[in-house]
């Protein structure tokens, strides 16, 4: 990747001359601002130990905990790998050296280091099949069917206009695709109505720490 890369870091400075649509040449200067991949490569790009998260410095322990922990920042990781690099006496070393600060140890110089304005973590999208349609839709509908029974879950299914109808209900899916999970949670929110506890209120929502929030509006925008 960094041989791949490479040529961009220089451009970056420096600029670059570019012929747009409308004839004029203008100078460009392309940055690696975005990065699309699914969590194991967002965990080896970003050099995070997997099972973290790699856009923040909240431990492996305390996933899903209410407490919003620090973002990581290139700077940080980089400073972490360079250090580990210099007090490690062996591979083995290094790993273990930067597994302590949540590093993955596997890269001992990434490839995002010299690249102009870029922050490799805050350049991660979400994996929007996986930790989305696949992670946050089906945790919800596991939540569901500790509200109601799965027949009675099913039964709430009813035909509606514009959105795809379950005539079998949810219980006689085998292997859901991130299309049907997509497809339930158009209609989530109308089957739980007179279920969901009092306790689930806006009120509640407010207790939410900010970065919560965010991903929240972002998941819903996307939906």
């Amino acid at each position: 990747m960094r041989i791949i890369l490479e040529p961009l870091i220089e451009v970056g400075k420096k600029g670059m001359e570019v012929t747009g649509g409308d004839g004029k040449v203008q100078i460009m200067y392309p940055i690696l601002a975005c990065y699309v991949a699914d969590y194991p490569e967002q965990c080896l790009v970003t050099c995070a130990k997997y099972g973290t998260c790699p856009k923040c410095q909240v431990n492996d322990d305390e996933m899903g905990g209410r407490e919003a922990a620090g973002w990581r920042t290139q700077h940080r990781t980089s400073k972490l790998i360079r250090t580990a690099r210099e007090k490690a006496t062996s591979i083995s070393n290094f790993q273990e050296l930067c597994k302590e600060d949540n590093i993955s140890g596997g890269v001992r110089r990434p490839f995002w280091e010299d690249f102009p304005h870029c922050d490799i973590h805050m350049a991660m999208t979400s994996d929007i099949l996986h930790q989305l349609y696949q992670g946050v839709v089906k945790h919800l509908e596991h939540w569901c069917t500790s509200l109601m029974m799965t027949a009675e879950l099913d039964h709430h299914i009813t035909p509606c206009f514009g959105v795809r109808h379950f005539k079998n209900g949810w219980s006689q899916l085998s292997q859901v695709s991130g299309k049907e999970r997509k497809d339930m949670a158009h209609i989530l929110l109308g089957c739980i109505i007179g279920k969901a506890p009092s306790q689930v209120s806006y009120l509640r929502l407010l207790e939410l720490p900010s970065p919560c929030w965010q991903d929240l509006e972002s998941y819903i925008y996307l939906i």
